[in-house]
């Protein structure tokens, strides 16, 4: 059999309807398989509220002179600002 003989049959081989589906079968088929052993999961973000929390956190020091403050201030425990 020579190349001359073959081509159209190779031809008529590769532009059947059967070996095309197949194939586009077989590709997402290993790229699905592809995708199921590299998957990662990631963790979960954290939610938005738990940052806001962590913000507004004063330095001890500062805890400290305003707590001194409110009580020199008076007994009932309000500050000279509030009324």
């Amino acid at each position: 059999m020579k190349i001359s003989e073959l081509l159209p049959i190779l031809k008529q081989v590769l532009t059947n309807p059967y070996v095309i589906g197949t194939a586009v079968v077989v590709i997402l088929f290993m790229n699905f398989c592809s995708f199921v052993c590299n998957y990662k999961k990631r963790p979960p973000k954290g939610k938005k509220r738990n940052a806001k929390k962590a913000a507004p956190q004063q330095p001890k020091e500062q805890t400290e002179n305003s707590e001194s403050s409110s009580q020199s201030a008076g007994e009932d425990g309000k500050s000279s600002g509030e009324k």
